[in-house]
């Protein structure tokens, strides 16, 4: 028997090597160095030296963390411990190379400096980030012996200390950050989905009227940024007034992203409502325009008018002179008559449908028959359905009685404000500035909640198949060039009765797995589940095999014992095989 130390330096993985436990055996090996360099080091004596390995540091321990999260995502990615907590955090606060940044700080709280986190907020978390680091020290010195006896294969051992690991990392990920910043609430998450669902919408909307186009949403075009924004403001005020843009609700009740903008948005939502379905049209593919585009040339497809409404002015002696901004509709007293939107709480119970042009929506019949109101000049009055013959005539001619004064009320009502303005598409292009304002404002002062929400926007309008990522410990394992593989996933069964074709011994000279070239002390072995070509540490093996007579157990390699053999039936050779 040769001793522990040669045989571990034989044993040592190749550095051509694809798998994950080689990989990390030399980038373990890296950083190991450079720490040892750093440790034997005079900082006082070579400060510019000291800065280059603390660098290159910091790059290995980078590697070494990927590859470390490669092995969790390969070994037990549905046991992993949940991250929805990345929810609360900033956009900028959740990047790729945040364990890193993690494992440094918990390296200055062991050694009592605190740079970013208060002095009695450090001595909390000081203990967590020591069982950290020592988790991670053993997962390290686990990984590294796995490496030399098998690094095709993850045993429990190996499971254990990763799921350990990865529970303190989340832990002392969600104390620490909390300490850094403002992490958001539960309402401030789903005010912020719900303005996500809002936008969603509003891109199905606008893939259906052709405003914008599927190529446009799966290429992620950067005009969408501006174009979505606008949309989702015309869609909440207009289309959708329950959801995240309720002008009922007070300032303080709204969501985040739009409570400064909650007045403006009400003078936006007046001109919305008395506007003809084809200049809403005309808005919103103005909108839509591109920056380098001249929107100018949507809204000038409105006929010019100027003195279209000047017949009101000599009726009331309202002057009709254009006010500078929208922000003038509020300097006179508003009617009491239930404007556009508002129709949306007053149910017209009716027979069938009325449309109204100068409203997007229609009023839609309900079916509850057993008892109906309307209003009459705002006298409320109930009819029931058990009169007939002349009671159903007379409530019709009243129900259409008190249609045409609401509806001439709201006439009047729309000419009032048009009457403000010199024509059509002057309203409309103050329309125009003012919603491409408020968007504007949430790209410059809610940037990063905007990223997230179009960043969901983008995964859930898209439409391409998005790749399963949630893969089950056996699928993990399987192989492009191994023939049982690919049996199993074009037939949907599994070709274990069939004898496989065996490869000659000339057919390579080196392992088919970890690719270490055979000499005249490493002998080649033919698995006999799959006929390839290994060593005797990567077909250390053996399981019985159903196209075998014999019961006897026979050599296997690692890739077949944990995939394509019988757990009951296969297990690992206690003792080494003869290279005989």
């Amino acid at each position: 028997m040769l001793p522990s130390a040669v045989r571990r330096w034989l044993n040592k993985p190749k550095k051509s090597d694809p798998r994950l436990l080689a990989k990390f055996f030399y980038v373990n090996e890296e950083v190991s160095g450079i720490v040892n360099e750093l440790e034997s080091l005079d900082l006082r004596k070579d400060p510019q030296n000291y800065l280059v390995l603390l660098n290159q540091l910091h790059s290995s321990q980078e590697r070494m963390l990927g590859v470390i999260e490669q092995i969790m995502e390969l070994c037990v990615p549905t046991k992993r411990q949940q991250r929805d907590y990345l929810l609360k955090f900033p956009d900028e606060v959740a990047h790729e190379n945040m364990t890193t940044h993690l494992l440094f700080s918990a390296e200055l709280l062991v050694g009592g400096t605190y740079i970013e986190v208060e002095e009695a907020d450090g001595s909390l978390l000081r203990p967590l980030a020591q069982e950290l680091l020592r988790s991670l020290a053993d997962l390290r010195f686990a990984l590294r012996e796995q490496s030399f006896e098998d690094p095709g294969s993850y045993p429990e051992t190996i499971h254990k200390a990763l799921l350990h690991y990865d529970a303190l990392c989340a832990e002392f990920e969600l104390r620490y950050v909390s300490l850094l910043v403002s992490v958001k609430t539960p309402e401030e998450i789903y005010s912020q989905q719900e303005v996500a669902v809002l936008f969603c919408e509003t891109v199905s909307r606008a893939l259906k009227k052709g405003y914008l186009t599927q190529e446009m949403i799966d290429h992620c075009e950067p005009e969408l940024m501006i174009s979505i924004p606008r949309l989702a403001i015309i869609s909440g005020l207009l289309i959708y007034p329950d959801g995240p843009l309720n002008l009922q609700k007070q300032p303080e009740e709204m969501c985040e992203l739009f409570r400064p903008f909650h007045g403006l948005l009400k003078k936006i939502q007046e001109l919305l409502c008395i506007l003809t379905e084809q200049e809403l049209i005309s808005l919103e593919r103005a909108l839509c325009c591109a920056s380098s585009d001249d929107p100018s040339g949507h809204l000038s497809a409105i006929s010019e008018s100027p003195n279209k409404w000047n017949f009101i002015s000599h009726a009331t002696g309202t002057p009709s002179e254009p006010k500078s901004t929208i922000m003038g509709i509020s300097e006179n007293p508003r009617p009491e008559v239930p404007s556009t939107w508002e129709t949306h709480s007053i149910s017209i119970q009716c027979q069938s449908p009325v449309t109204i042009h100068s409203n997007y929506a229609s009023n839609y019949c309900k079916s509850d028959r057993s008892n109906r109101t309307y209003r009459d000049q705002g006298i409320i009055k109930t009819v029931g359905f058990e009169h007939s013959g002349n009671a159903e005539t007379e409530y019709a001619r009243s129900q259409h009685h008190n249609q045409h004064v609401k509806y001439a009320h709201r006439n009047l009502r729309l000419q009032h404000v048009r009457s403000r303005y010199r024509s059509d598409s002057d309203m409309l292009h103050r329309l125009f500035v003012c919603i491409a304002g408020v968007a504007d404002q949430l790209q410059t002062n809610f940037a990063s909640d905007l990223r997230v929400i179009l960043k969901t926007v983008f995964e859930t309008v898209s439409s391409k198949q998005q790749e399963e990522r949630e893969k089950t410990t056996d699928n993990a394992f399987r192989l492009s060039d191994c023939h049982l593989c690919q049996s199993n996933i074009e037939h949907h069964t599994v070709a274990k009765s069939v004898p496989p074709e065996w490869l000659p011994d000339n057919a390579s000279s080196q392992c088919m797995s970890c690719y270490a070239s055979f000499t005249l002390l490493r002998r080649r072995h033919h698995c006999r589940s799959c006929g390839k070509i290994f060593c005797s540490r990567c077909s250390a093996y053996s399981s019985t095999l159903p196209y075998l007579v014999s019961t006897h157990p026979v050599r296997v390699c690692s890739h077949c014992y944990r995939v394509h053999c019988n757990p009951l039936d296969s297990h690992k050779m206690e003792q080494d095989w003869t290279e005989a």
